[in-house]
């Protein structure tokens, strides 16, 4: 897990970071994004759907950061590290049992293929100055356009994912996290995953990172396709 809800003390003035069990931080990611989605939903949907980078998201849409929607207790106060893709899961997660919970899969043969965000080019030794970077500065934009090469690997799977099997990835999204229902939805996902991984690689992230993935994907290709079914029904 990448992601950690933190539990500090409130008035402690050395805060000390406690990391909560993984089933419980995926329960509060959860219900974070369910409440951010209910308190800011035009402008959740807009950042899924635009597909915007991460400090972008955070850049244009700053009420989507909200503390209000985090537990609080006497003596302490929660706060989130989000990293990677895993803010825009929750929001997504969270858009797809608002709007589709009572929708069947729509059918995705229509909709064009999604845009994922490029890794762009490997990093260069050179600066823009021409001269060489110091190789601490140098193995910094490595890991960058790794990290970025992998998330986009991972979106482009989600999107295979749920065209592979459109009514299984909305059975998962409607399951709670870390329930034997989601469990057997995601066994249940187990050819759909084997079809989408290229050759010669392996399906390696977790949980959260799978459904995800998956919340994102089907949420944009299910508002493409409402949108459609609409345009032509005029």
């Amino acid at each position: 897990m990448i992601l950690a809800f933190v539990l500090t003390a409130a008035a402690a003035s050395v805060a000390q970071d406690a990391d909560l069990p993984a089933g419980e931080t995926r329960r509060l990611v959860h219900n974070y994004g369910e409440c951010i989605v209910s308190r800011q939903h035009k402008r959740a949907s807009q950042a899924i759907l635009e597909n915007v980078g991460n400090s972008e998201l955070i850049r244009r849409y700053p009420r989507l950061i909200d503390g209000h929607c985090l537990p609080r207790q006497r003596g302490s106060v929660l706060k989130a590290r989000f990293q990677g893709d895993q803010y825009r899961y929750a929001l997504a997660d969270a858009l797809v049992r608002r709007e589709f919970s009572t929708a069947l899969a729509p059918d995705f043969e229509s909709v064009p293929r999604l845009y994922h965000r490029d890794a762009g080019l490997a990093p260069s030794r050179t600066g823009p100055n021409g001269k060489p970077l110091k190789e601490a500065e140098y193995r910094k934009l490595v890991e960058d356009f790794e990290r970025d090469q992998a998330f986009t690997y991972v979106s482009r799977f989600g999107e295979c994912v749920v065209r592979t099997n459109p009514a299984g990835s909305r059975a998962l999204l409607l399951t709670e996290p870390d329930t034997p229902n989601e469990t057997a939805q995601f066994t249940a996902l187990q050819v759909a995953f084997g079809t989408c991984v290229p050759e010669g690689r392996s399906l390696s992230f977790g949980k959260l990172a799978l459904r995800g993935t998956i919340a994102v994907n089907y949420y944009r290709l299910a508002t493409a396709a409402t949108a459609a079914q609409r345009g032509s029904a005029q």
